[in-house]
């Protein structure tokens, strides 16, 4: 399921939110939307890219610390190794148009993908007047380009007033924090290769230990890092490895893929993959136990209670972006609400869809 959501993951953290939805919920129940709302208000709460954070959480509820590993790995494997051969295909050659007009063609399906999301998830969590109003407010204030980790607490904090949590006599239990520390040593033939590759880490690790925003925050820190102080990349390079980043399926942040193949081919790819994911990841396993201990807390059912319809608020803000920045001709307007036709009436499955757009894409624009 997680490599299914990884290939056709379009769309950035938001829409393979919606994919995920869909998988994991819908079609295999393995989860329910409140579990789901609960990894995404931890996602946006720690550093690093989200959506891995809400494969692992699910992973974590399916087999533990071995499901977490799975589903992450899983969930990117499609990503970088298609960011792997755009990176060669690019230092050899240049440039990869192909990649873009297909892109231009799923662009739309992604924008049908995120309305049937939006509905289906809001018929499940908005349920009356206050959910209706939570929910109005974080589309409302994302739509105008609100901050999102601040958007799902201030959502959660309204939760718990409106809920009447606060009032309760319930106490939070004490609990210890939990700290986690990333070590990461890398080992590759030769001093200076051994240099470059822990310097790579280095600048990686500060990348998922300590930017907040997902993948799109970490782009000026990293084009400070790598074209101004290190100068691994020139400017026009880290632009294309952005777009690439963008255009390809999975988060955004598997554009480190791409910095690292420049510095160290493959296997730079690798440390800078790992430096952005694996941070994140483990302070995910640290909140999940945590969470476990204070989960039945009237506070933080309140909280919930606010994060939930501001999941559908946020589905339903992405759908108006990247509707806006999709549907560019004509070609395009009769794509997107095609895809929602579809997905509402005969509940087709989006990887189809996904492999139309890219058909048509490459046929048509």
């Amino acid at each position: 399921m997680f490599v299914k959501v990884g290939a056709i993951g379009f769309g950035g953290g938001v829409g393979m939110l919606a994919l995920l939805r869909n998988e994991a919920v819908e079609k295999r129940r393995w989860v329910d939307d409140s579990q789901l709302s609960v990894a995404v208000a931890m996602g946006q709460m720690l550093p690093g890219p989200f959506v891995s954070n809400y494969a692992e959480y699910i992973g974590y509820e399916l087999r533990g610390w071995r499901g977490m590993l799975v589903a992450v790995t899983a969930l990117l494997m499609p990503s970088f190794a298609l960011m792997a051969v755009l990176s060669f295909l690019y230092f050899r050659f240049g440039s990869v148009p192909a990649v873009a007009r297909m892109f231009s063609g799923v662009q739309p399906v992604v924008a049908g993908i995120l309305a049937w999301a939006t509905y289906s998830i809001g018929r499940a969590n908005i349920k009356d007047r206050r959910s209706l109003l939570i929910g109005a407010i974080a589309a409302i204030a994302l739509f105008f380009k609100g901050d999102v980790l601040l958007v799902v607490v201030g959502c959660g904090i309204l939760g718990v007033v409106l809920s009447g949590a606060w009032k309760s006599n319930g106490r939070m239990p004490a609990v210890a924090p939990y700290l986690p520390l990333v070590l990461g040593a890398v080992a590759a033939g030769g001093p200076s290769v051994l240099e470059r590759a822990g310097e790579l880490a280095l600048v990686f690790l500060k990348v998922g230990t300590v930017i907040f925003g997902g993948g799109f925050a970490a782009i000026p820190f990293l084009q400070n890092e790598v074209v101004n102080v290190r100068h691994w990349l020139t400017m026009r390079e880290f632009i294309d490895g952005v777009a690439l980043g963008q255009i390809t399926p999975g988060p955004v942040a598997i554009t480190a893929a791409f910095i690292g193949y420049k510095v160290l081919g493959l296997a730079g790819a690798v440390i800078a993959a790992l430096g952005t994911f694996v941070p994140s990841g483990l302070m995910l396993w640290g909140l999940i136990h945590v969470y476990r201990r204070i989960s039945s807390n009237v506070l933080v059912q309140g909280f919930l209670s606010g994060v939930m319809p501001a999941v559908t608020g946020m589905l339903l803000s992405a759908t108006i972006f990247v509707g806006r920045s999709a549907i560019a001709g004509p070609a395009q307007a009769v794509v997107a609400p095609l895809a929602l036709v579809l997905l509402l009436r005969y509940r087709l499955d989006p990887v189809w869809l996904v492999l139309a757009g890219a058909a048509i894409g490459l046929a048509v624009f």
